[in-house]
């Protein structure tokens, strides 16, 4: 079995050395390469790149391929997967690291089957942010609906790096991380879990998420995040039509859920803009009456909860700001 690895690049000089030697530094004796993907920053971190490729003298297969302009972090990552010659690949952000065993203990419940997905926990550095956790048991494992069961209740995290995914379970469903926005992992990590018949947990830390300042997670643009938040819903709703789910009640739910976390989220940081976000997701969310109270198990508190997009906008905003107080 060969593992790829998928490294985008931009502006992380003072990072990158770090995560290339975490690479360099793996256990995994089965053959594995590493793709960088230079996205056209304006410091050195290609330099740095080569640099170290070049005094390196191991067994991984290092390769560079060039944007010739940039084209952000989704297409990125795209053009890594598209030359990965694995039969897994796996996603690690430039400013991040692996531990030293990362490949060897996510590879590790391949031998015995080919899993869809396989998903190790990992620890963050640089912040005192809550984690999402991996709250799946070390070697258990997860079969059709399950899967996506087990992501709705957050079971396992949506961050889209730390895991090994199939290459052709991948292409076969045509995946791709959507170009243009942030918080793609939202809609890539729902496509997933809506499509993946086998997941495999590796209950042990294998990845390092990094927080530094000005890095994309940090900084903060509401109208352009009101945008992709759009883009991301509008997306998710496509595809749940698309796999015949839309009337799935974990879809359901996980539709509803973020889009409730997102107008709470819009409306306490850029209040100006709720009002022009929140008449966007009522003409994206296709929901009925019958909807409202026919899915999820007559979950009533969730059906009383959606109630809102169904209403005028002048209704719609005391009824929210009611509900906001409970969040």
């Amino acid at each position: 079995m060969k593992v790829s690895i998928v490294v985008p690049v931009y502006n992380v000089a003072p990072y990158i050395a770090e995560c290339i030697q975490s690479v360099m530094h793996q256990s995994w004796q089965g053959a594995l390469e590493c793709i960088f993907v230079d996205d056209c920053g304006t410091d050195d971190s290609m330099a740095v790149v080569e640099k170290e490729l070049q005094e390196y003298q191991g067994a991984i297969d290092f390769r560079i391929l060039h944007h010739e302009r940039n084209r952000g972090l989704s297409a990125a990552r795209n053009t890594g997967l598209e030359a990965v010659t694995g039969d897994y690949v796996y996603f690690l952000d430039s400013d991040d690291e692996i531990t030293p065993n990362c490949i060897e203990l996510l590879a590790k419940p391949l031998e015995k089957e080919a899993f869809d997905l396989v998903v190790g926990d990992y620890r963050i550095v640089g912040s005192e942010m809550s984690k999402p956790p991996l709250l799946l048991q070390d070697g258990s494992s997860l079969y059709g609906k399950a899967v996506l069961h087990a992501y709705r209740k957050s079971e396992w995290y949506m961050l889209s790096v730390n895991k090994l995914y199939r290459v052709g379970f991948l292409k076969s469903n045509s995946l791709h991380f959507y170009e243009g926005i942030i918080h793609e992992d939202e809609l890539w990590s729902f496509q997933i879990a809506c499509l993946a018949q086998s997941l495999s947990v590796v209950g042990h830390e294998t990845y390092i998420y990094k927080v530094r300042a000005g890095s994309i997670t940090v900084k903060k643009n509401h109208k352009y995040r009101c945008d992709c938040i759009n883009v991301i819903l509008s997306e998710m709703d496509k595809s749940a039509k698309q796999y015949h789910l839309q009337n799935d009640k974990d879809v359901y739910n996980l539709l509803q859920n973020f889009r409730m976390i997102m107008m709470y989220s819009v409306y306490s940081e850029a209040p100006s803009l709720f009002k022009e976000f929140y008449l966007k997701q009522s003409q994206i969310a296709t929901i009925s009456w019958k909807d409202c109270f026919m899915r999820d198990g007559l979950d009533i508190r969730k059906q009383l909860r959606d109630l809102h997009i169904l209403m005028p906008f002048s209704l719609a905003l005391p009824y929210l700001k009611l509900l906001f107080c409970f969040l």
